[in-house]
């Protein structure tokens, strides 16, 4: 058990986030050398899909992601396909559980592209106002953007992002949601991994 001050125990959310932290370490950061959507190109790559797959990083994620969902309202939550699908059906799964938010909040998708058959629709889910788009990693927020406007031409209004790991690119892409007032928050951002992924970097350099 983790004591911060000698005698005192660390907040549980605390210790959740740091429990998420040591998880993203473990088996969310990829060392090898990608692209992004963004362009940017980059030696490592978080894969928090790999950990919202994980029992326990599901679980841990739905807590901290609700949490900051819950700053803004929300009583929906959702985002692009497929960086959204897996956090938002953990979001809704942890709404249910101990009665704090009623009976519990409604998840959906964003296609990139409509269905050609069927009812044809780019969302998919229940959208429910006040409505939170969340996704996993932050580089420019375009694919962020591109969510809110295909919730705005259906008539929704977005009270705020929420994302897992803001990866603080600006000095190399803009960050378009600050460019268009988009309010939003991170549950960690890279200077959280930043020390740790610069030691793993100069040892993969050594080998």
């Amino acid at each position: 058990m983790y004591m911060g001050v000698v005698g005192q125990e660390m907040p549980i959310n605390d210790r959740k986030r740091l429990a998420l932290k040591n998880l993203i370490k473990e088996k969310g950061i990829v060392f090898r050398h990608v692209k992004l959507s963004s362009k940017i190109e980059s030696d490592y790559y978080y894969d928090v899909k790999r950990v919202a797959f994980e029992p326990n990083g599901m679980h841990l994620l739905g807590e901290l992601l609700l949490i900051e969902a819950d700053r803004y309202g929300a009583k929906s939550v959702g985002g692009l396909e497929m960086g959204a699908v897996a956090i938002a059906t953990a979001v809704v799964l942890r709404s249910t559980m101990d009665g704090r938010y009623g009976k519990g909040i409604n998840g959906f998708f964003i296609r990139k592209e409509p269905k050609e058959y069927g009812l044809e629709k780019k969302i998919e889910g229940n959208v429910v106002p006040p409505v939170v788009v969340i996704d996993d990693v932050l580089t420019s927020g375009k694919s962020v953007v591109g969510a809110i406007k295909a919730l705005t031409n259906e008539g929704y209004s977005v009270q705020g992002v929420v994302v897992v790991i803001d990866r603080e690119e600006e000095e190399q892409t803009p960050n378009e949601l600050r460019q268009n007032n988009i309010k939003y928050s991170s549950v960690f951002k890279h200077s959280d991994f930043k020390p740790f992924i610069e030691e793993k970097l100069k040892k993969n350099q050594r080998v």
